[in-house]
């Protein structure tokens, strides 16, 4: 059903700028590549912006109960057997991994106390000794950085409903026919290690005795992140992991019948700094102010970013003070990918070097605060939320909620609105009104034409519950798709991400219906942990008649070709088996557009299908100008994979301008810049598209040929620029 609209002429505040996606015109890219693109593309960083850790991470801080866990109990039946049970105040589980953090490789610990079991030993038959099932808990792991314990909690371990993991053994190989007190012993352990509800076998290199009262075991193994659907965890360019782990485990264990000391709770994860007066940096002159311009918009109480830092007191920044300096000493946070190479941009979130010097410093010192820990920080008042408000002409509302489920954790779902059209309008604003902002992962918002209304109808009517599956374009699936994947008759127009303020269209432009022109959304569900039944809106700011300049949107592509490392083998690895591969998952097109677009940027695929000797892959095409026009928007978009996108006009000439230079890509943070300065398009310019790709950061174990495609594990070299035509040339 088409949802109409209820006039409700009244003013809403936003939270994060989002600049127009315009009008789309020239060549489109293919569909999906908009699911993570456009989209993002309302996402301005501009003033008002704070940082947003790790895009939906939804990493709530938890209260973690240090509790000793329980464990089965071993038992002696005959003379000559001791039962020793681990002691917690000595024993911990150590996980190792590599981390390139920042484009630093490090070495990441995180350790647990939270380990009990029983070990039988028997001095008679030392082959009939025992290592009883060892609970650890997993919750408990702590690292040195409070936002990365929390985030692996949460997204990986999900320790919350799985906090125990299991290690039972079934073989010990190596025990001596004889136990000498004082000697330690090399043993194999073939154990089978349950994390998350999955149990994998291991083997663990060990060494093993008896000292004094305690028996000793220390015991390491290497383990891959992915069979327990841990990682490798990439997180774009702040962070990655390898794909192994080495698990290190020290215990010691005491007779049972002497008992074990008290173990008490050590309460939960992190401390507050003492209060103290007149340090340099002050938390209140100094590190407050630098907080509530770019961090507190976001993740205020109620805002987007909340579900992945609460920042509500002075107390939040201390508990997490040593990762608030890495992220912004990392330039991470607040999120501004562009570089300084090229053209100035509006609205600029970047910390100057003495900004994230003080914060450093600050947070160095352990996080000391010079103002009570429940003062509040809070956004100063500025005029953004007046200036980029829109009217709420129309707001277009579900008749009844979207009820998704946890069984499809990416769920692409399509609505249809109808505004009413009888005569020509023009759209000068929209707000995307999420309804359950934790699940609402991003929207894209479609202008179709009168002649598709009886089509998604159908579509509607045929798909059980609100709206209906579209994965691949709104016509859903089996629909007809151009070869560029958009469907006929359908325009991309404007996007939304969590934090966006409406999209303002400059004074005296639009974007225009055309009388039976309607809106087809659609909305990108992440039901990780849940799923709420869902009713988000559409406002609309418009006017009727008139003439308005007009924005449109043209889409610049180069070629997208990552072969598989010298020495790989895999069926996949040959480029027409993936070919084959990606037909098979999106139809024809997908087969086309490899092809179509080396030819179509006068390249070869034996210049392009090329690794350099750290793996990256490069690409680009030149384009002339397809309209003319002032530009007020420029988008780059690549996948997970994506090392670096530049955005250059007339090239190697005097009027050479980078318009947009990312040096290091983040997947989850596509942004539209606006540049400063006026910048007008004319017919005989040039716009060159340059894109890399880095093969280390492909979590998949099997390696293939990567190439153009809509899957997220695929790739693109996108970008686009929306102009605004002026009346009269």
């Amino acid at each position: 059903m088409l949802v109409g609209g209820e006039g409700m002429p009244e003013r809403s505040p936003g939270h994060v700028e989002g600049q127009p996606i315009g009008q789309a015109g020239g060549r489109s890219a293919a569909r999906r590549l908009f699911s993570f693109v456009v989209v993002l593309a309302g996402v301005v960083a501009i003033a008002g912006v704070g940082a947003w850790w790790w895009l939906r991470a939804s990493t709530p801080s938890v209260e973690v109960s240090m509790a000793v866990p329980d464990a089965p109990r071993l038992t002696a039946t005959r003379p000559g057997q001791t039962v020793y049970r681990i002691d917690a105040t000595r024993s911990s589980v150590t996980y190792e991994v590599e981390e390139i953090l920042a484009g630093k490789s490090n070495t990441a610990r995180g350790s647990t106390s939270g380990v009990a079991g029983d070990i039988l030993v028997d001095r008679a038959d030392p082959s009939a000794s025992q290592l009883g099932e060892v609970v650890i808990n997993v919750e408990q792991l702590t690292s040195d950085q409070s936002l990365r314990d929390d985030r692996i909690r949460h997204d990986f371990l999900e320790s919350s409903e799985y906090p125990l993991a299991h290690l039972r053994a079934s073989r010990i190989d190596g025990l001596p026919a004889q136990i000498s007190e004082g000697v330690r012993y090399p043993l194999r352990i073939e154990a089978d290690l349950e994390v998350k509800g999955v149990s994998k076998p291991i083997v663990l290199d060990a060494e093993a005795g008896i000292e004094g009262d305690d028996v000793v075991v220390n015991a390491r193994t290497t383990v891959q992140l992915a069979d327990w659907g841990i990682g490798p965890i990439s997180l774009g360019p702040l962070v990655r992991t390898g794909r192994e782990a080495t698990l290190i485990i020290e215990v010691r264990a005491v007779d049972e019948a002497r008992g074990l000391p008290y173990q008490p709770g050590t309460g939960a994860n992190g401390r507050f700094a003492e209060l103290v007066m007149g340090s340099d940096p002050s938390f209140a002159a100094t590190v407050q102010p630098i907080l509530e311009r770019n961090c507190a918009t976001c993740h205020n109480p109620g805002k987007a970013g909340e579900s992945a830092w609460r920042l509500d007191t002075a107390a939040d920044v201390a508990r997490h003070a040593d990762s608030i300096d890495k992220v912004v000493e990392s330039r991470y946070m607040p999120p501004w990918p562009a570089s300084p190479v090229g053209v100035p941009l509006m609205h600029e979130r970047r910390l100057s070097d003495a900004e994230i010097g003080a914060i450093a410093r600050w947070a160095r010192a352990g996080g000391p605060l010079d103002v009570d820990p429940s003062t509040p920080i809070r956004p100063p008042a500025d005029d953004l939320e007046q200036t980029f408000s829109i009217r709420h002409d129309q707001v277009l509302t579900p008749p009844e909620p979207y009820q998704g489920s946890t069984g499809l954790t990416n769920d692409y779902r399509c609505f249809a609105y109808d505004p009413q059209v009888q005569e020509r309008t023009w759209v000068t604003g929209f707000e995307f009104l999420p309804d359950q902002l934790p699940v609402v992962h991003h929207a894209l918002v479609f202008k179709a034409s009168a002649s598709l209304r009886s089509q998604v109808e159908a579509l509607d009517a045929a798909d059980a519950g609100a709206g209906w599956h579209c994965f691949f374009g709104t016509a859903g699936p089996g629909g007809e798709q151009s070869p560029t994947g958009r469907t006929s008759g359908s325009e991309l127009i404007a996007g939304w991400v969590p934090g966006q303020r409406p999209n303002k269209l400059p004074e005296g432009s639009g974007i225009k219906l055309a009388p039976g022109d309607f809106f087809v959304v659609q909305v990108h569900y992440h039901f990780a942990h849940e799923a709420p039944p869902d009713r988000s809106r559409l406002a609309l700011e418009m006017q009727t008649g008139g003439a308005l300049d007009e924005i449109v949107t043209n889409t610049y592509l180069a070629p997208a070709e990552i072969p598989c490392r010298p020495g790989e083998r895999a069926p996949l690895c040959d480029r027409n088996a993936a070919i084959d591969e990606l037909t098979r998952q999106f139809g024809p097109a997908a087969s086309a557009i490899p092809d179509g677009l080396i030819m179509l940027c006068r390249r070869s695929l034996a210049e392009l299908a090329v690794l350099d000797a750290d793996g990256v892959a490069r690409s680009g095409c030149d384009h002339r100008v397809v309209t003319p026009g002032e530009i007020v928007g420029v988008l780059g978009h690549e996948h997970q994979i994506g090392r670096t996108f530049r955005m250059t006009l007339n090239p190697g000439t005097p009027d050479e301008k980078v318009l947009l230079d990312i040096p290091s890509w983040d997947f989850n943070w596509q942004l539209v810049y606006r540049p400063r300065d006026r910048i007008d398009l004319k017919p005989t310019d040039v716009v060159r598209v340059e894109c890399s790709w880095d093969r280390d950061l492909i979590t998949s174990p099997v390696p293939r040929y990567v190439t153009w495609a809509e899957g997220t594990e695929d790739e693109m070299c996108y970008s686009t620029i929306s102009v605004r035509v002026r009346r009269g040339g």
